[in-house]
């Protein structure tokens, strides 16, 4: 990364960190859980899982850069071998920083969720934040009455990632000096195979574990 990429790349990290660290301390707090779990455990086991939840709770501050970095990178080369096969000439670096820009989309829905669960909706069940994904298709549906593998493609279509799309076109439209036309054109149908690749590939994993 060169440029301003570290410096967006460390930005997204911190408000990340900051999203899930609210996220811990008042929307997944201790009560939520104890009420979700309650049913299913013995009051001190529960109480024990808890104990290592905040004893490990740490580790997810590393996990995010090295997730993102994994996660921004298959983007970019998904995005570089079409850019390398329709015959353009770009370097990683300039599509990286177009990708990390574009991601910014994706922090509304976690903002909203904040919002939506801190000072709307303030009586909600674990399962309520899980399933909660506004402008999705699973808001068509009752989450608690749908196949458990078909969760995750009903969240995932949504319309964050339309905007995602659309905000990552025009990065595409500056980097290959294109009309906004013809980069959605080319976003599209580059980005929504590399979508519907991972909602595949997830979904089997989510039937052959719970097999």
């Amino acid at each position: 990364m060169e440029g301003r990429n570290p410096l967006l790349f460390f930005f997204l990290i911190i408000i990340s960190s900051v999203i899930f660290f609210m996220m811990q301390e008042y929307i997944l707090t201790d009560e939520v859980i104890i009420d979700h779990l309650n049913s299913q455990l013995s009051i001190d086991r529960v109480y024990s899982l808890l104990e290592n939840r905040d004893k490990w709770l740490w580790l997810n501050y590393i996990f995010v850069p090295i997730i993102f970095t994994i996660k921004f990178t298959l983007i970019t080369l998904w995005i570089l071998c079409a850019i390398i096969l329709f015959g353009y000439k770009n370097t990683f670096k300039e599509i990286f920083r177009v990708v990390l820009i574009a991601e910014f989309v994706r922090l509304i829905h976690s903002f909203i969720t904040l919002i939506w669960f801190g000072f709307i909706d303030t009586d909600y069940s674990l399962l309520d934040v899980q399933y909660f994904k506004p402008l999705s298709l699973l808001n068509f549906f009752e989450a608690v009455e749908v196949e458990s593998w078909l969760i995750f493609p009903l969240q995932s279509l949504n319309l964050f990632e339309i905007a995602y799309m659309f905000v990552l076109a025009i990065g595409v439209k500056r980097i290959l000096k294109k009309n906004y036309i013809d980069a959605l054109n080319f976003t599209i149908p580059v980005y929504g195979t590399a979508l519907v690749t991972w909602i595949v590939f997830i979904t089997f994993l989510s039937i052959n574990l719970t097999a």
